[in-house]
């Protein structure tokens, strides 16, 4: 389910692949004094590979490819994170052409995958339209993806199937201005793929027949896919990895970090203990078919 994607998106800038610096211009741009470099990376507690453990304490987008067009922003911020001092931001308003966001290819010949991260809507955008978590393309087109819907608030799973788009109801109030965690754990396989979500650590979803195009997946992408899809995203403690083994089931338990035995019990407390509730404790979830949506 992977290859390389490859941003076409007219009148985008493609800045840098690896190592890019923290931007000098958009919302709340961190300088290097800012952010708080050495500290160390999200634990990977996945199996497979690590693409990704990016915290963007470096000042940089660790990576990641950012890409933007117009009055869209891609940077590293200090004006709020989720852990240390700064964050990737993400800013794409309603003017013409505006597109910001940043993406990762994925190997060839992968098994499964896990995207986990923080997210801050810190503003959304117009009615009708949405705010992007994780995004799963193949070739250019979009197969599958979590987003908050403005106006209605609502956490929503869609995937591409050649009858239409079908919408799925995760949760039904994200707040804006709070973090929150999403990880999917994606095992493709045409339109037999499965996926387990959870959100802020409780499994919300788990299904092993979504209608996904056969092509394998090839890229994640974090941001706004077309120009006018207007909303202010801060991304923190991002990881990427992913298996060409034996995939873990679906459902089950979200992995965590092995705490480290150079520290105290009591050190590894806090978010990660919500995780050993992420069973397949998925909440009521509605779904929906249509064609269009954006």
């Amino acid at each position: 389910m992977n290859r390389v994607f490859k941003l076409c998106l007219a009148g985008s800038v493609v800045l840098a692949l690896f190592g890019l610096p923290a931007l000098s211009s958009g919302p709340a741009t961190a300088g290097a004094q800012a952010c708080r470099a050495g500290t160390p990376p999200p634990a990977d507690p996945y199996p497979g590979t690590t693409l990704a453990a990016a915290n963007f304490e470096a000042g940089t987008l660790e990576g990641f490819t950012p890409a933007m067009a117009g009055t869209g922003r891609v940077a590293v911020s200090s004006e709020t994170s989720r852990s240390a001092n700064c964050s990737a931001v993400l800013r794409a308003t309603a003017d013409p052409g505006s597109i910001a966001n940043m993406t990762l290819s994925l190997p060839p010949g992968m098994t499964e995958a896990f995207v986990d991260g923080w997210f801050n809507i810190a503003g959304e955008g117009m009615a009708g339209n949405n705010v992007p978590y994780f995004r799963f393309f193949s070739g250019g087109v979009r197969v599958l993806d979590v987003f908050r819907q403005n106006v209605t608030r609502e956490l929503v799973l869609r995937t591409a199937s050649p009858q239409g788009n079908i919408y799925t109801t995760l949760t039904s109030n994200v707040p804006i201005g709070t973090w929150h965690r999403l990880v999917m754990h994606v095992v493709p396989n045409g339109p037999e793929t499965s996926v387990q979500i959870w959100w802020d650590g409780r499994s919300v979803y788990a299904g092993s027949s979504e209608s996904v195009r056969s092509a394998p997946a090839d890229a994640v992408q974090l941001g706004s896919e077309h120009d006018q899809q207007m909303g202010d995203i801060y991304i923190d403690d991002v990881i990427i990895n992913t298996s060409a083994g034996t995939p873990a089931p679906i459902p089950g338990p979200l992995p965590v970090p092995r705490p480290d035995p150079v520290k105290r019990l009591d050190d590894v407390a806090g978010d990660w203990q919500t995780d050993l509730l992420a069973g397949d404790s998925r909440a009521p979830a509605t779904s929906r078919r249509t064609g269009t949506a954006h």
